[in-house]
């Protein structure tokens, strides 16, 4: 399908349409549009966890919108071993519940293995790098990034079929402040993983600005 918005090119530019979805948001809340709100927290959360996955080099470059084939074997045994009981062990990372998948899996893989007799510089690099996380405030995050979805679906697919006093203002209010608040527990730590782009050097990925 043709693309019929250009994305951004750069980093510069990144910034600035964060910025301005940022101001969209603060104004979204001020003045009581909280389905914009839910809109904008939807998708900074997916690019926070994208931006989690490429600089854990899960994606060969910005481009990407599947697993490396250079790294996937190692996500893939992440995920076959860590993902929830009731999960699918694939590694399809096109809707949030994909990326949220792969992200806790590798987390609980750099939390409860043991790497001691690991010899692949890529995965030792990434252990460490991911040891250096607060661990546990992210998947706590994405614990609650799981029941919002849910509650923020609800909402936003089914808003005609709810009765017209249903939605709670002061709960809608709530929900678009949470997931802003999720989204930026994601990005706090995610400054810490991409700090160097050492994961992505020792897997020779692309350094893309």
């Amino acid at each position: 399908m043709e693309r019929r918005i250009a994305k951004v090119e750069n980093c510069h530019e990144k910034q600035e349409t964060y910025q301005e979805q940022m101001r969209r948001y603060s104004k979204a809340i001020k003045e009581g549009f909280y389905y914009e709100a839910l809109l904008i927290d939807y998708a900074v959360i997916e690019d926070r966890l994208w931006s989690f996955l490429y600089h854990a080099a899960f994606f060969c470059n910005r481009e990407g919108t599947s697993c490396w084939k250079k790294t996937k074997k190692h996500f893939q045994s992440f995920v076959e071993e860590y993902k929830k009981q009731d999960e699918n062990p694939n590694l399809s990372v096109g809707n949030l519940s994909g990326k949220i998948r792969v992200v806790r899996s590798m987390l609980l893989w750099a939390s409860e293995s043991d790497a001691s007799e690991e010899t692949d510089r890529y995965v030792l690099t990434l252990k460490n790098q991911l040891e250096g996380l607060d661990i546990a405030a992210i998947l706590d995050a994405l614990e609650g990034i799981e029941q919002w979805k849910g509650y923020r679906n609800e909402i936003v697919h089914g808003l005609l079929n709810k009765k017209r006093n249903a939605v709670d203002q002061e709960m809608l209010e709530q929900l678009a402040k949470d997931g802003m608040k999720y989204a930026r527990e994601i990005d706090s730590q995610l400054k810490i993983l991409k700090r160097g782009n050492r994961v992505r050097k020792v897997a020779n990925a692309p350094i893309e600005d």
